[in-house]
């Protein structure tokens, strides 16, 4: 049986960014092999990357992140895709570097980073009840459970947390919840999380937040409304 956040999140503290408080356009840039620069993006939109979809930026000439929301096995793991996505990264830096969940001390992952020279401006690591209470500040309902089916991605999470930042509109780009693979390389990646994703992105979009996909495929799958420039 699942427990209600909503019971359960104000008895814990809710989690204060690091970075300042945002505004303006913000560009959600995932890893998929869909991924295309939304209508009217500029230099002055800000870039979130997820994981290592910072090299399809650079592609793209886009410059540092300001945030990257990065999981916490890339940095420290020692699993085959964790050693790939740390050589991918090696040398690169963003502003804001942002860890999902991670329990223990943020000096382990601070070391983790200058093992593959990542540089950064800032650092923070949320707990899976500070992740959860994002979550449901901006979907109204999120319940957690055990298994893989029932976590949402990183990349999900980076999408709601560019609006809890203050970024409006949100555009994302290089998302989906059915096409397996990435964007930077031909390895065909499973996305082991569509289901819980589109469940929350849904909720996400009843309570209207500007959030929006530049891809018609991911916003007939995720629920979001499709781009079309509508800046305010």
């Amino acid at each position: 049986m699942t427990t209600a956040l909503s019971d359960l999140l104000p008895f814990f503290s809710k989690p204060k960014l690091l970075l300042p408080k945002a505004s303006g356009p913000a560009l959600v840039m995932g890893s998929a092999p869909n991924f295309r620069l939304p209508q009217r993006h500029d230099g002055n939109w800000a870039l979130v990357t997820v994981n290592a979809s910072q090299l399809l930026a650079e592609t793209f000439g886009l410059s540092v992140p300001d945030i990257a929301v990065i999981r916490r096995g890339i940095l420290v793991d020692a699993g085959k895709q964790d050693f790939y996505k740390r050589d991918l990264l090696k040398g690169r830096q963003v502003k804001h570097l942002i860890i999902p969940v991670w329990p223990d001390v943020e000096d382990k992952l601070k070391a983790g980073c200058r093992t593959f020279n990542y540089r950064y401006d800032t650092l923070q690591a949320f707990t899976k009840w500070q992740l959860a209470n994002i979550v449901w500040q901006l979907s109204g309902k999120y319940h957690m459970g055990p298994g893989w089916h029932r976590k949402i991605s990183t990349g999900a999470f980076a999408i709601i947390l560019a609006r809890f930042a203050g970024f409006a509109p949100v555009v994302v780009s290089g998302f989906s919840l059915s096409q397996a693979g990435h964007g930077y390389d031909s390895r065909n990646a499973f996305r082991y999380h569509a289901d819980e994703d589109a469940k929350v992105l849904r909720q996400v979009v009843r309570r209207g937040e500007p959030i929006y996909a530049e891809d018609r495929d991911f916003a007939a799958e995720s629920g979001l409304p499709l781009w079309q420039g509508q800046m305010p």
